[in-house]
């Protein structure tokens, strides 16, 4: 593993001692600002060829039951793949979270997103869906977002063989996850009890003031985020999400919304978190100090692991 984690260092570009030490980042997290993706596609093929391979550890345990599943797209009809993890203790039926990992829409799911799956399941005692939806960069615009469309709807579908209670429902997504996260509320008919949103990309338009200060943060900044929207829209315009409607909002159900202190990210986040408190959706925004976007992939930091137990605490409560 250890050797693993060297090599994709490698494939990153790791950041100056200087921009390192530049923001005050908690020490927990020193070895996770060294990663900082540069976006070109040949690394985006490099990237993900790795992330694949990498071992995500997803295989039944004396608490868990995993599987992987494949879904059909309604658009093109070609499948792609989900685990369900579903917690062996507890009573039936449960209530289910859909995973949408982070990843700027190119990346496949890190194993700290696999690892952040199986902890929904075992602290919340959900049936959790982590869906490996196509990425933007060599898919057809839309694609990423309609099979998270399309996996949400195979869930509703599948809930007795699945075992769901579908009135205790969540989605949850962290960064670009979470931008799909909300999509997928705003075009199902099915609205899910809550959402859940980490470090959220929320604004196509990269309008915040955060957006305009943090362009060399390390893991992720604005110089990033350019690159990332130019992936995902493929020349075509999408509105912003800080322009919904108050209408739009409030198809939103009750909310988690969390941020990081140094993170060009971290504006739109609570901007929109205060839209939705504005218009009537009961919503908890929490803004993390000393970190950065992606800070829970360092584990073992007693932030992170604080953080964890706040998100799991929040999903227990219905």
């Amino acid at each position: 593993m250890r050797q693993l984690i060297y090599l994709l260092l490698l494939i990153f570009t790791p950041l100056s001692t200087m921009a390192q030490n530049k923001y005050p980042i908690h020490n927990d997290f020193r070895t996770a600002c060294r990663i900082t993706a540069p976006l070109g596609r040949s690394v985006l093929n490099i990237g993900n060829a790795f992330l694949s391979a990498m071992p995500k550890g997803m295989r039944s345990n004396s608490e868990l039951t995993i599987n992987k599943t494949k879904i059909t797209s309604t658009t093109d009809g070609k499948k792609f793949s989900a685990w369900v993890i579903t917690p062996k203790s507890g009573n039936t039926p449960r209530p289910v979270i859909l995973f949408l990992h982070g990843g700027g829409f190119v990346f496949k799911g890190a194993p700290y997103h696999y690892d952040l799956a199986k902890e929904y399941a075992r602290c919340t005692g959900s049936v959790v869906v982590m869906v490996d939806y196509r990425t933007a960069h060599n898919n057809p615009y839309g694609t990423s977002l309609q099979d998270c469309l399309d996996a949400w709807r195979w869930i509703i579908s599948e809930a007795q063989s699945l075992g769901i209670d579908t009135t205790r429902t969540a989605i949850v997504g962290d960064s670009a996850g979470g931008f799909l996260a909300i999509k997928t509320v705003l075009g199902s008919d099915i609205r899910p009890s809550k959402l859940m949103l980490i470090y959220p990309v929320v604004d196509c338009s990269m309008r915040t003031k955060s957006i305009a200060e943090f362009n060399d943060t390390p893991v992720w900044n604005s110089e990033l985020n350019k690159k990332m929207w130019a992936y995902y829209l493929q020349d075509e315009t999408e509105k912003s999400l800080l322009d919904l409607t108050k209408n739009e909002l409030q198809k939103i159900p009750t909310t988690y919304i969390e941020t990081a202190e140094f993170d060009c990210l971290r504006d739109e986040g609570n901007e929109f978190a205060q839209m939705l408190q504005s218009s009537g959706v009961a919503t908890t925004c929490i803004q993390t100090e000393g970190t950065m976007h992606g800070f829970d992939m360092a584990q073992r930091s007693k932030i992170t692991q604080h953080q964890i137990d706040v998100r799991c605490k929040w999903l227990r409560e219905w």
